[in-house]
């Protein structure tokens, strides 16, 4: 390069750095910021200096893109530690300069923002550790929401010069943006960055189409606009009439919003005629109210084109008044009406209740705290990165209802969000303990879709059985989805151990050693210490997964006599007629003892029962009623396996045990039918395990059946309780599950 040329690049990036400087003060004064603007500039010349000699794809200097970033903070009047740090955010990870240093010249809070954004950016790529990354900057963003702020602007610069990136790329980091931070910055209220980020994604993941909307859209854009000033026109008639002060303004639709309309829910570019929205602010909430009056007085509403947001705001903190007008020449017009602040919180969400003076973090009050408390929770329930990543985001874009709880507390769920939703949403426990639910004081079933407005109860038990894997297809949030998964997690461990402790007895019991003789004995406790099991439940988890072997444990022992159980050795024994052996169960198996035994679901036999035995394969003896058709037909299929068993009745008598045992209950539907079934059970000192209702509608009339499951000593007990629940009115019939 010759000295000319040298000397007139030198002075051209002399020119562009001036430049950067007087954009940087120019959107200082431009925002009416109150900052500090030494420190600003100040942190400009030191990352100037630190990026010398790098540039970005585009051929600029790397400058351009911590300036850019900065700008974009301060459109959204952050503070000056947040705008530094924009202006810094790289310089750790693209130079050799520590955090240390920032914090010497710049303090220690610029100096948290920067290490914070770095720690997000220096982590491996791919798609488990890209995960691990997203979930960093979300429990990230819970210790100082600045920090997502930042990096959502360090996104929005990228996204804006993305043309200049290899195609690979532009569709990775386009698909990244519109599934994790467009989410975020909705999740946190910032519409303008996410519009953007939504319709940037859009034109490098479907650029076919998105140019086809900008034709379609053009097409018509003088006419639409030429009616749009009509309609402004008109309003501003009506305001200055009512003596109402206030801006009325159009919003054209971004393009992602018309795309989703028209690809997703398979509409027409002529059947959405909300593309432009009329936006009115005016100054107190007062207003809006009076405002709208006036609206629906010169226009007709669509009916249930009509939301309350002030009322009830969104759970990003979004407040407006939506409602859709037949305007002038009889088209429709979406209108939204808001105050200035509630207009300055709906653009910029979290950044707008930022207070600089006073460099709070978000505090209780704020209304994002809810929410970025929840992150804790769910980074403790989701049993890797990219399930908490699905839990934080994937519910976010959807639709949305209102639901009321019996106190008038107001829960927002995601449209579709079930009974069940809504317990979890109010606590862990009380989804796991759901039995059913009510809705407006009617009962509903638990898969029953929540609609807006509606009033929800939950019915719990304290002896509920919790979440089924049936659950998982009931409920639609993915937090829910999470808990119930950790809930059969562990209930697999349990059951696990249990199936592992059977393995093992059948493997002792041939060499004669009951499990009680083997968990007090020497060879249990060397296993243990051998193998570094923790304890003996984790031993039967093993032996359950085949992880260790049970015939190997049994043949430590050296018994005196060997002894095998099979199927033709029980059914000898009711040839034998031999004295019963007693058991925990209160019921006594022939000629035999410390057998597994189990009670049928299919019929649920009590003390007091004719009851029968059949030799399941691998699941001890089952304990039927002999009426039940189930154990008839086993038993008429396989002769062999069927085994006398008989009430203890010394442990019936003394009402020793209790036994799950189900019936169902047909009435008809009136308010509190439920309370009053549950009550007479409460009063006979029974315990409730589970209920389930569905509805049964017949013509014009309406009826319910209801399933409970009790605890109960005896046939007598049930008895008594039948006698009392028919009697209450409405009921129908009452009969036993089974028979």
């Amino acid at each position: 390069m010759g000295r000319y040329e040298s000397l007139n690049l030198y002075l051209t990036r002399r020119s562009e750095a001036m430049g950067y400087r007087r954009e940087i003060l120019d959107a200082i004064k431009e925002n009416n910021l109150n900052v500090d603007s030494e420190k600003i500039i100040l942190a400009y010349e030191f990352a100037k200096e630190c990026h010398i000699g790098q540039y970005r794809k585009s051929g600029d200097d790397y400058i351009l893109h911590p300036v850019e970033v900065s700008k974009i903070l301060m459109g959204m009047k952050m503070d000056t530690d947040t705008i530094v740090a924009g202006i810094l955010h790289d310089i750790v990870e693209d130079t050799m300069i520590p955090v240390s240093e920032i914090e010497y010249n710049f303090g220690r809070e610029t100096a948290n923002l920067v290490d914070g954004v770095t720690k997000l950016s220096v982590l491996p790529k791919g798609t488990k550790k890209q995960h691990e990354n997203i979930r960093k900057m979300i429990v990230a963003m819970a210790q100082d929401i600045r920090v997502i702020i930042i990096k959502l602007a360090d996104r929005l610069h990228n996204m804006r010069t993305l043309k200049f990136m290899p195609s690979h790329k532009q569709e990775r980091i386009a698909r990244e943006t519109l599934e994790i931070f467009a989410p975020l910055a909705h999740r946190l209220g910032m519409a303008k960055i996410k519009w953007e980020l939504e319709d940037l994604s859009l034109f490098y993941l479907e650029h076919d189409i998105y140019r086809k909307l900008v034709k379609l859209i053009n097409s018509k854009r003088g006419e639409r606009e030429e009616y749009t000033n009509r309609a402004i026109s008109e309003i501003k008639g009506f305001l200055k009439d009512a003596h109402i002060p206030g801006e009325v303004s159009g919003r054209p639709k971004h393009f992602y919003s018309i795309y989703k309309k028209m690809y997703e829910k398979g509409k027409e570019f002529d059947e959405i005629y909300d593309l432009i929205a009329l936006r009115v602010i005016v100054e107190t909430e007062g207003d809006c109210y009076n405002t709208l009056g006036i609206l629906h007085s010169n226009y007709k509403p669509v009916p249930g084109r009509f939301k309350d947001y002030i009322a009830v705001s969104k759970s990003n903190g979004y407040q407006s008044i939506h409602t859709t007008l037949v305007g002038p020449l009889g088209k429709f017009i979406e209108v939204q009406i808001r105050t200035q602040e509630m207009h300055n919180v709906a653009e910029d969400g979290v950044a707008a209740h930022w207070s600089y003076k006073e460099k709070s973090k978000v505090g209780k009050k704020d209304m994002v705290y809810s929410w970025l408390k929840q992150i804790n929770e769910w980074q403790q329930e989701a049993d890797n990165s990219e399930e908490f990543v699905k839990t934080v985001t994937g519910d976010i874009l959807q639709e949305t209802v209102f639901v009321f709880s019996p106190k008038g507390d107001v829960v927002e769920l995601v449209q579709g969000a079930t009974p069940l939703d809504f317990a979890f949403h109010i606590h862990t426990e009380i989804g796991y303990k759901c039995v059913g639910a009510k809705v407006n004081d009617k009962i509903v079933p638990i898969d029953y879709k929540l609609q807006n407005g509606d009033r929800v109860e939950v019915i719990t038990s304290k002896n509920a059985k919790g979440p089924g894997s049936d659950w998982l297809d009931i409920v639609v949030t993915q937090s829910s989805k999470n808990k119930i998964r950790r809930w059969i997690k562990e209930k697999k461990f349990d059951e696990n151990v249990k199936i592992g402790m059977d393995t093992l007895e059948k493997e002792l019991s041939k060499v004669g050693v009951t499990m009680k003789e083997f968990e007090s004995s020497e060879v249990l406790a060397k296993y243990l210490d051998r193998h570094s099991i923790q304890s003996k439940e984790d031993l039967y988890f093993r032996i359950a997964e085949s992880r260790s072997k049970a015939e190997v444990l049994a043949g430590r022992f050296k018994p005196e006599v060997t002894k095998e159980i099979d199927i033709e050795a029980l059914s000898e024994t009711k040839r034998e007629k031999s004295s019963g052996k007693k058991n925990d169960f209160g019921v006594v198996v022939a000629g035999l003892d410390n057998t597994l035994i189990r009670f049928a679901k299919c019929c649920t036999p009590l003390p007091g029962d004719d009851i029968g035995g059949y030799i399941t394969k691998g699941a001890g003896i089952a304990v039927h009623r002999r009426d039940c058709k189930n154990y008839a037909g086993m038993v008429k299929s396989d002769p062999a396996r069927e085994i006398d068993v008989n009430w203890d009745e010394t442990i019936i008598e003394k009402k020793l045990n209790k036994y799950q045992f189900s019936f169902n209950t047909f009435v008809v539907d009136r308010p509190n039918i439920l309370m009053d079934l549950v009550s007479i059970i409460a009063n006979h000192k029974i315990n409730v395990i589970g209920v389930n209702s569905n509805l049964i509608p017949k013509g014009l009339d309406r009826f319910i059946n209801i399933k409970f499951t009790i605890e109960i000593s005896k046939k007598e007990d049930y008895e008594k309780l039948l006698k009392h629940l028919s009697s209450i009115k409405d009921v129908i019939r009452i009969q036993r599950q089974g028979g």
